[in-house]
Order: structure tokens, then sequence, then C-alpha cells
């Protein structure tokens, strides 16, 4: 089955706003709870890491009007709405179809940065 082309502005979206593949997978796991909560030791255990990175997912999530506290602030649930949800939803919907071009797309941008890393270190022949 060939793979579908993201549409530009979703395209656009993954490159800003989506830091990781771990960010995006937390970000669905909220969003297909139906506004139920996790704590973040739920969460990491659903993600199969340490609570630390499952901690600054969290954050992350909450800072990008992702998920929100809730219950004293122990339980995070999904709270993005309006264009933000929307956007979500067509995210979702691409990624459950064809996960590889999502992540190629993910990768794309953390790839360039440690290109652009390296090459600031590469030794140049003098002339």
């Amino acid at each position: 089955m060939p793979r579908e082309q993201l549409p530009e502005n979703l395209y656009r979206f993954v490159l800003v706003s989506i830091p990781s593949v771990p960010y995006l997978e937390a970000l669905l796991v909220f969003r297909g709870l139906q506004g139920a909560g996790l704590t973040v030791r739920e969460l990491a255990a659903r993600l199969y890491m340490p609570e630390k990175p499952a901690f600054d997912l969290l954050v992350a999530l909450r800072d990008a009007g992702i998920v929100e506290a809730v219950a004293g602030g122990d339980t995070h649930r999904y709270a993005a709405a309006g264009d933000l949800a929307a956007t979500l939803d067509q995210l979702a919907a691409h990624y459950s179809r064809d996960l590889i071009r999502v992540t190629e797309v993910i990768h794309s941008k953390t790839d360039r940065k440690a290109h652009q890393f390296a090459d600031a270190f590469k030794w140049k022949k003098e002339s």
C-alpha cells in the first residue's frame, strides 16, 4: 500500500510542534482516554518508560495546552480544544494509517539538528 502524503498544514504542525515520537505517543494516549485522567506513573507504564521522562513529557504537554491537571495536580487529562483538537484529531488519523510517514517527519527534524551539530565539529582541510 503506498504511503499517503501529509497535508501541508499537518506537516508544518509536526515539524514545529511535535518534538519526539514519545511526545506524540503520550498525547495520543491522553487523547484516547476521552477525558479520563492519568498520573505520571500510569503514563510511564503505558509508554514503557521511566517516570522522569514521562513527567517531562507531561509538563511539555501541559505547557502546550494538550493536557491539564485535575484532582490536585497529580492526575492529568486531555484538554485540547478548538483548532488544536482538530489538528490533533487529523494527526491521530494519519498516524493510525501511516505511522512511518509521521515518524519520518519527526525524525527528519531530529536528524537535521544532529547533522547541523555534527557539521559544526567537522575538521576542514586548510588550503
